[in-house]
């Protein structure tokens, strides 16, 4: 083998935009392939429930104690576990809301729920989301007609989209008040609706362990407050693939 001072080496620049392929084993001669590729750039749509009149994202609460009333235009979203007093929270997001539209193939490489906790519970709880699998209405759901029946603790929390841990003891996910939450990706759920593999009826959002003993008590702002720093959120970020 002949060795080259470096002098001799040059330098070969490859513009970004190309993609680049390599083939071949160790020990035979290799092919590269360049091939001219756009770069897409990320974007994020962020759809907001406000203002309160807004039919592009609907949210309520059920309660058990008091089954067959409507609680959509409440201020609040309130989710709590404690004997025949267990609530939950439902939120949908229209989609369709994001300008410029969603392509059917884009890439979602993110997508995350956000809700405005405005009181706390003592103990730190799991809460659960899960994609909502059956149509309801703003003005009309109750706990008894919810898209997952009346019974507690179901769904299973095995089929649970993500769950975020919430309240003021020291080392729980979220122990602030007046804050969004962390921790509620909804990733593959968005994906499923955009590219249409399910559709799109919000979440439910529920204690993971409903029918405590100690009554415990988680409350998020409504859109129907009509505060901008405080309505929940669905922030989506994508790639649109040509």
């Amino acid at each position: 083998m002949i060795s080259r001072p470096a002098s001799h080496l040059r330098r070969v620049a490859i513009p970004v935009a190309l993609a680049i392929g390599f083939s071949g084993a160790i020990g035979q001669a290799a092919s590269l392939t360049l091939a001219s590729q756009p770069l897409t750039p990320v974007r994020t749509c962020v759809i907001t429930a406000t203002p309160a009149t807004t039919t592009s994202v609907i949210d309520a609460e059920v309660r058990q104690a008091t089954a067959t009333t409507n609680y959509g235009t409440a201020t609040t979203l309130v989710v709590s576990s404690g004997v025949n007093a267990n609530r939950r929270a439902y939120v949908m997001f229209n989609l369709a809301a994001c300008s410029p539209a969603i392509p059917s193939t884009a890439t979602i490489q993110l997508a995350t729920l956000r809700l405005y906790a405005s009181a706390l519970p003592a103990a730190c709880r799991t809460l659960d989301v899960f994609r909502a699998t059956a149509s309801w209405t703003e003005a009309g759901i109750t706990w008894n007609n919810q898209p997952f029946g009346a019974t507690i603790n179901n769904p299973a929390n095995t089929s649970r989209t993500d769950s975020f841990n919430i309240g003021t003891p020291a080392g729980c996910e979220n122990l602030t008040v007046g804050a969004y939450i962390t921790g509620a990706t909804v990733t593959a759920d968005v994906a499923s609706f955009v590219a249409g593999g399910a559709t799109n009826f919000g979440w439910m959002i529920r204690d993971d362990v409903e029918g405590s003993t100690t009554a415990r008590t988680v409350t998020f702002s409504a859109k129907n407050l009509g505060t901008l720093a405080q309505a929940p959120q669905l922030i989506v970020s994508y790639v649109a693939v040509p």
